[in-house]
């Protein structure tokens, strides 16, 4: 009898290890994904930069363009 108790208490043991490692597992893929969002965002933040500092590059040769013109 108490063979059996201690093969049903190993057993739960068992299932709780699985579920801490599942849940474990889900924890850092779920951090995984949430650090490629972050580094998907800060490459679009730094495409959208560097757009914004070609427009205004462009903008100031214009203009240098105009004032030539206009002398």
């Amino acid at each position: 009898m108490i063979t059996v108790l201690k093969n049903a208490d190993a057993h739960e043991l068992k299932k709780d290890v699985v579920k801490n490692k599942m849940k474990n597992h889900k924890e850092a893929d779920t951090e995984s994904k949430i650090a490629m969002k972050k580094d998907a965002i800060q490459s679009s933040d730094e495409s959208i930069q560097l757009y914004k500092d070609e427009q205004k590059n462009l903008q100031e040769k214009l203009q240098k363009l105009n004032e030539k013109q206009q002398d």
